[in-house]
């Protein structure tokens, strides 16, 4: 129960919409690494906190994933678009998602044709989880670069999700009854399972509380240089128990290790 109540903070995503929208309804403001496009006047005092605090997300994400020598890399012409619409009516509209949906980032999607992280304002976690996890998604999948679509959705999901605050403890209180009860996802499906192929919201939730716990798990666990060697590893175009065992060598043999001592830290705590 617990966790199919947690399905609303987990429910940020990413999504590629179809939906075309009037470019020069926007009024846009620019930082360094980001142009905040919005539509109302009134919205600017909103659009100038977002710079200043996406600038800040900016370095700490990168730091935090291992993405070495990235300071310049969105800058002039390569800026990050976030898109703020005034309300989720207008969100909803224009991007068609979905009711529940809060924001998204997308590469290169057919609304707009860029770097970009769609949201819109009036939502009390802008900053503490939307931002950061858009963000996260972003700069991951630069890191990854033409091999993004090889790496697991999960640890995707995990990684952004490491970004929002509060969300650590939240996950490991929540999981702990789960993996004691056996009832996790097991990892030989977890590898290469997708949210959108789930049709219950329970597993839906279970599947980003557990991509956060193992995330949390090799961070805590193992440190975050083994955690930038498996990046560096990901980076690199291996698949990922094959960036696992040469990122953690000695400890983890295959996904199978990870899942069996992921469950007996839990069961120790």
């Amino acid at each position: 129960m617990r966790l199919f109540l947690l399905l609303l903070i987990f429910s940020i995503g990413v999504f590629f919409p179809g939906q075309a929208v009037a470019q020069d309804a926007f009024i846009d403001l620019k930082s360094t690494h980001f142009v905040v496009r919005y539509t109302l006047p009134g919205e600017r005092n909103t659009a100038e906190e977002i710079l200043d605090q996406a600038e800040q997300m900016y370095v700490r994400v990168s730091r935090n994933i291992g993405f070495t020598r990235y300071a310049d890399f969105w800058t002039w012409d390569k800026r990050v678009k976030i898109i703020l619409f005034p309300d989720q009516i207008s969100y909803t509209r224009f991007t068609g998602q979905t009711q529940w949906s809060r924001g998204y980032a997308s590469r290169d999607s057919k609304l707009f044709r860029d770097r970009v992280v769609v949201t819109y304002d009036g939502q009390p976690e802008i900053f503490s989880a939307i931002l950061p996890h858009e963000i996260a998604h972003l700069i991951l999948w630069d890191l990854l670069a033409e091999d993004a679509g090889k790496t697991p959705v999960w640890f995707e999901e995990g990684v952004a999700q490491l970004e929002e605050q509060g969300k650590r403890q939240l996950v490991k209180d929540a999981m702990r009854p789960v993996i004691a009860a056996g009832k996790h996802i097991p990892f030989n499906v977890f590898i290469d399972l997708k949210p959108s192929e789930l049709q219950d919201e329970s597993q839906v939730s279970l599947f980003y509380a557990q991509s956060l716990s193992v995330v949390v798990f090799l961070i805590e666990k193992y440190g975050q240089d083994a955690f930038y060697r498996l990046s560096k590893e990901l980076r690199d175009g291996r698949n990922f128990e094959a960036a696992l065992v040469r990122a953690y060598s000695g400890i983890f043999g295959s996904m199978a290790d990870l899942e069996s001592r992921w469950i007996a830290d839990a069961s120790s705590l």
